[in-house]
Formats: C-alpha cells, sequence, structure tokens
C-alpha cells in the first residue's frame, strides 16, 4: 500500500517539475541551473530508489521494456533519424526550400502563409516536427524582421502545421514509434491508420488558421530580393542526402520482408550520414569546397578537422529527450510494479466498454487530449500505451463485448 501511495505521489512530482521546469540557485554558480524535463523524471527514479520503494531490477525493466515496447530502440530509432536530418539540414536544402517558397510568394501575404504551412507538412512527413521547427522558426522570423511583418501568424501556422503532419510517417514523432512498436505495426500499417485522419485534420487546420489570421496575411509583402541557391552550402551533399533519406524510408516500408529492426535501419543510414559529412570536410580541407556556414560554430578551414561538421551535427540533436523518455518509462514501469497500472486499466476498461465503439473513441480522444495538456505528449502515451496493454483493461473489454454479443444471440451458449 506505502509503495502505491508514494509511486504516485512521486509521479504527480515529476510532471509538475516537466510543466514547471524551476530554475535553482546553486552556491558559487552565477546563472541559475534550471531543472528541464530531461532531469525531472530521473530524479523521480533517484527517490523511489533511494527510499527502497523499489528494486532496482526495474531499471533494467524500464529500458529494455517488454516485448511490444523496447525503449532503447525507440531511442536508436528517433536519434539515428535525426542525425540523418540534420546532416541534410546542414547541406542548406532546407533553408533553399524555404527561401524558395518565400521568394515564389511574391508580395502576396496569403501565398507565403499557404507556401510556409505546406512546406512545414511536406517536410515534418519526411523528417520530423522537432526539425522542421528548429530550422523553419528562425528563418521565418529573419524574413518577418526584414519585410516589418507580424510573425506571429506564419510561426503559429509552421507550429501546427508540423506537430498535425509529424502524425503521417512511423518516423515522425517518438510517440507515433511507442504506439506503432506497442501494436507491432510495420511502416505501411501505421500510416495507412494515420494518413486520412491527418490529411482531414491538416486541411481544415489550413482553413480555420487561414480564416483567423485573414487580416495579418492579407497585408502585402515588401519582399526582399532573395537568392535560395546562395542557402545551399554544399550542393552534391544535399542530392546525396535527399537520396539517402528516400531510401531510408523505401528500406524501412520493406522492413517487415527484410525481417530487420527499424532502429537498426535507421542507424545504418545514421551511420552512412556520419560518412558523408566527413568526407564534406575532406573536401573542405582539399580546398574543393567554399564555406558559406553562418553557424556559430564554424570555423576557418585551417582550424577544422574532419568531424567537425559531426560535432556541429551532434551538438543541435536533442540529446535531452533520451533521460526523458528512459526515465519516463521507468517512472510508468514503477506504476506497473506498485499495481496503478492494473487498477486504471480496469477502471478504464469499465468507461469504455460501457460506452460503446462510437463513445470510446470520442472518451479515448478526449481523456487523451486532457492528460496531453496536464502530463506532456510523451510521459502520457508511454502511460496510456501501458494501460490499454495491460490484461486487466483488455479482459474488461473482451468480456464486455462477448456479453453483448450474447444478448444479441451471436455468441453461442455452449
Amino acid at each position: 500500500m506505502l509503495i502505491t501511495i508514494i509511486s504516485l505521489v512521486v509521479f504527480a512530482f515529476v510532471i509538475i517539475l516537466v510543466l514547471k521546469q524551476p530554475a535553482i540557485k546553486l552556491p558559487g554558480r552565477a546563472k541559475p541551473f534550471r531543472l528541464d524535463y530531461g532531469y525531472a523524471p530521473l530524479i523521480g527514479v533517484a527517490i523511489l530508489l533511494l527510499t527502497f520503494q523499489v528494486p532496482p531490477s526495474i531499471l533494467v525493466a524500464g529500458i529494455a521494456g517488454t516485448a511490444t515496447i523496447r525503449p532503447y530502440m525507440i531511442i536508436i530509432l528517433f536519434f539515428s533519424l535525426a542525425y540523418v536530418c540534420i546532416s541534410i539540414d546542414s547541406t542548406g536544402f532546407f533553408e533553399y526550400l524555404a527561401l524558395s517558397a518565400a521568394k515564389k510568394s511574391g508580395s502576396s501575404g496569403k501565398k507565403l502563409f499557404m507556401y510556409f504551412f505546406f512546406l512545414s507538412s511536406v517536410l515534418t512527413v519526411f523528417t520530423s516536427n522537432d526539425i522542421v521547427i528548429l530550422t523553419l522558426t528562425p528563418i521565418i522570423l529573419y524574413f518577418c524582421k526584414y519585410t516589418k511583418m507580424n510573425p506571429f501568424p506564419y510561426l503559429i501556422g509552421q507550429f501546427f502545421a508540423a506537430n498535425i503532419w509529424s502524425i503521417t510517417l512511423y518516423i515522425g514523432n517518438p510517440t507515433n514509434i511507442i504506439v506503432a512498436q506497442a501494436y507491432n505495426l510495420t511502416f505501411a500499417e501505421y500510416s495507412g491508420w494515420t494518413l486520412l485522419p491527418t490529411m482531414v485534420a491538416g486541411l481544415a487546420c489550413y482553413g480555420l488558421l487561414s480564416h483567423t489570421f485573414r487580416k495579418e496575411i492579407s497585408l502585402p509583402i515588401s519582399s526582399p530580393d532573395l537568392k535560395p541557391e546562395d542557402a545551399l552550402k554544399d550542393r552534391p551533399g544535399a542530392i546525396f542526402s535527399i537520396i539517402m533519406l528516400g531510401t531510408c524510408l523505401g528500406f524501412l516500408t520493406v522492413a517487415p520482408i527484410l525481417d530487420i529492426d527499424m532502429g537498426i535501419i535507421c542507424l545504418v543510414f545514421a551511420i552512412i550520414m556520419i560518412g558523408k559529412d566527413i568526407v564534406f570536410e575532406a573536401r573542405v580541407h582539399a580546398g574543393r569546397v567554399q564555406i558559406k556556414e553562418r553557424d556559430p560554430l564554424a570555423k576557418a578551414s585551417t582550424s577544422r578537422n574532419l568531424l567537425h561538421s559531426v560535432k556541429v551535427a551532434a551538438s543541435r540533436m536533442p540529446w535531452k529527450i533520451m533521460p526523458f523518455v528512459f526515465g519516463m518509462f521507468i517512472m510508468v514501469e514503477i506504476f506497473s510494479y506498485s499495481g496503478w497500472i492494473g487498477l486504471l486499466a480496469s477502471a478504464f476498461g469499465g468507461i469504455l466498454s460501457a460506452s460503446g465503439i462510437v463513445g470510446s473513441t470520442f472518451t479515448m480522444c478526449f481523456v487523451s487530449a486532457l492528460a496531453c495538456n496536464i502530463m506532456n505528449n510523451q510521459p502520457m502515451t508511454i502511460l496510456f500505451t501501458r494501460l490499454l496493454e495491460d490484461t486487466n483493461f483488455t479482459s474488461v473489454t473482451v468480456i464486455s463485448s462477448l456479453v453483448k454479443l450474447g444478448h444479441q444471440g451471436q455468441v453461442c451458449p455452449n
């Protein structure tokens, strides 16, 4: 009973830390230390371990996962693909696309809004929402500052597009990977379920945002003289990178046929892109490439080593997701160990089984959306996935379905 109460209190404490991210003043340090989302779950795990409320084996179970959800493989897949996308961005290809869209819009704010929205959508589908937002946000801000426009509508459009369309493919968001792994969905099967809802949501969102910001985006733009081709720092590298990304997506689609884990496929292509970045630095040293970088880590060719591009890409990786995801998986494992997952699964299964298929679908949508805003999307996905997998949930819903079929005379009494 004690572990049940303590684990719930610690879990709530972790969620509060994730949302608040308090700054702590440390002695001898002028700048306060921000306790951000990367550290919060680890603090919760440490509290439960130090108070001897859970055995150390929970750590291993939280990282190794189960037959359906393997946290370590989720991390390998996500970070491998993140490196591939960041390496593509380092060639200037995404900036080239953004500036081309801005140039094509001319003096029309409506066209600019449309181009940025759909560019964000397309890039998100084939990369991830994190990469798109990190890449396009400074470009939008720079463009709007130069033209003295309000960047808010374009930023909101980009954020909505990046988050909605990231649902399309297995690789668009870590939450996608968690759900797809839990139900053993292949790359193609996952998109079979998500493609149509994503298209409807994306187009509806574009229509609503266009109406909401109709006054702001109707203003004419004093378009600057843009040269998108100047954004390309490494044209051969950009072409090679896009081919590699397309090939990677192709292999992910046929992964079940090849019987290869998708995380391994992404890791192989990440290694190939590391090789591409090393070759680029070799070309810089040989004087075959003129450096066009505006990155603060850029150096003169004489002071760069062969791993410079790799280090720059690594500095842009979302490393804090790693301890966050591992920590939250361990916290949910502790929840399961303390009995909370089973209790919640039984209660939730009872509610949904009494609602019917339509009612349970809307109930799940509402509860998921509410939980996402209260506790962040990743811990919500981890927790709810384990809850829906629990035998207490499946047994309640299956028994309820059999009872209903029996009342309809569709189940033989024998």
